[in-house]
């Protein structure tokens, strides 16, 4: 097996050898086609590939060296030719394609003669090339183009942000429509909008003009209180007290506009004593700021563990014995346990959501909640002495084909993990069912 491994290994490393070969010769013999068209400068760039693909290739590194120096000395005239009648940008095009061809060879390890003379025009050149987009996006900008600025400024900063006032010009044109959005989407109330234009304007930077006090104003005309009014100590305190403190978990968590109060004073006062003073909640509401009332009670808890349910069944393990001169399948009965357990945890769970401005009830209802934990499986009266696949639900033999079914299933009720969920976690899982509502009738009322 390791000397089969080992040779398709090897064979695998010459395959991908020949085939950068062959992909180095066949771009050396186009490179020699195109050399003879008098394309020179495409047979530089093949001349490279094929060199590239195997730099073992003499011949290329050869061509590219002849070649290639002609390349160059052709980019370097163009240049010049450009530079000299002020067309900039594709001087500078031509110049950094020079330069991206000499880089190249030279990792190849060819070297050809740069034309360093020409640097210092390079540098007036981008200097030059600055200078007119500047001057173009500027007057763009002083007249809120915006959009046709930024193109102008965006070529500026490829060479250099720190260029005149480029960035600062670049963060305005990028900003200010948006900003102006923000401010229109705030007066027509929409501030969902504006959020996500100041979300926009985030991107680019924290720190335009005033839009992290705008960004409070949506957020203030967003946000909801809601003042939580606890249920008294005669319904289950415990699981009260946990499912409060799942919602301010999930209310920390999500990023919403509620803010869940529980407010030292008013919460702990019994609501179904207060609920008609449409006065004092009118009071309540105006102390405390608050958008809505919640009250809830989580009662008539209810907890079912009853013992798991056996009933005995027999198993029929086949095996084979030899009569005489014969190997014949037998049959034996085994007896196994089918077992079906069960666990639940309730409660109902009973809510009101109360509208401040108006004293209203906009959401009522009692939900029963109940969470399950089923189990059901087999187990052997006493460990089995053969494989699994020998046991049947069914006596294989007396059996008629028609009637036999695939036994995978049944066998597998074998290996069912039978720990059932404990009272915690079917608690928990209540719990988690009831938040879930309260989230749902949120979602539905609360805007």
């Amino acid at each position: 097996m390791y000397n089969i491994l080992k040779y398709s290994f090897i064979t695998l490393l010459v395959g991908l050898f020949l085939s950068a070969c062959t992909g180095s010769k066949k771009y050396f013999k186009a490179a020699e086609k195109l050399e003879k068209q008098g394309l020179v400068n495409e047979a530089a760039e093949y001349y490279m590939e094929s060199l590239n693909r195997n730099h073992n290739n003499i011949d290329a590194r050869i061509k590219l060296k002849e070649v290639g120096q002609k390349y160059i000395d052709f980019l370097s005239s163009q240049f010049f030719r450009e530079y000299n009648t002020n067309q900039f940008e594709k001087s500078i095009k031509t110049f950094e394609h020079l330069k991206d061809f000499y880089d190249k060879a030279s990792a190849l390890q060819v070297q050809l003669d740069f034309p360093s003379a020409y640097t210092d025009d390079y540098q007036q050149a981008v200097q030059n090339y600055m200078e007119d987009n500047y001057i173009k996006g500027e007057k763009l900008f002083k007249q809120k183009k915006y959009t046709d600025a930024i193109v102008y400024f965006e070529k500026v900063k490829k060479y250099s942000s720190d260029y005149k006032k480029v960035q600062s010009l670049f963060i305005t044109a990028k900003c200010e429509p948006a900003y102006q959005d923000i401010n229109l989407d705030i007066e027509n109330k929409n501030y969902e909008h504006a959020l996500k234009s100041i979300g926009d304007i985030y991107k680019i930077t924290d720190n335009y003009k005033d839009v992290k006090d705008l960004e409070i104003i949506c957020n203030s005309a967003l946000n909801k209180n809601i003042l939580i009014f606890k249920p008294q100590n005669n319904y289950d305190k415990e699981l009260s007290d946990l499912y409060i403190n799942n919602l301010f978990t999930l209310n920390t968590k999500t990023n919403t506009h509620i803010k869940l109060i529980d407010n030292p004073v008013f919460s702990n006062i019994f609501f179904e004593q207060i609920q008609n003073d449409q006065e004092l909640l009118k009071a309540i509401a105006k102390s405390t700021n608050t958008d809505y009332f919640y009250y809830y009670k989580l009662i008539n808890k209810k907890v079912y563990s009853p013992s798991p349910q056996k009933k005995e069944a027999a198993a029929f393990l086949r095996y084979f014995a030899k009569q005489g001169e014969v190997v014949v399948p037998q049959i034996t009965t085994v007896p196994y346990y089918s077992v079906k357990a069960q666990k639940s945890f309730s409660f109902d769970y009973n809510y009101k959501l109360i509208q401040t401005k108006t004293i209203q009830t906009i959401a009522s209802q009692n939900i029963p909640i109940q969470i399950f934990d089923n189990k059901e499986y087999n187990e052997f009266v006493s460990k089995p002495l053969a494989d699994i696949n020998d046991y049947f639900p069914y006596n294989p033999i007396t059996t008629p084909i028609f009637n036999q079914y695939n036994a995978k299933d049944w066998r597998q009720l074998f290996f069912v993990n039978k720990q059932m969920k404990t009272d915690d976690e079917l608690k928990t899982d209540a719990l988690n069912k009831a938040v879930q509502q309260y989230q749902q009738m949120l979602s539905s009322f609360v805007k």
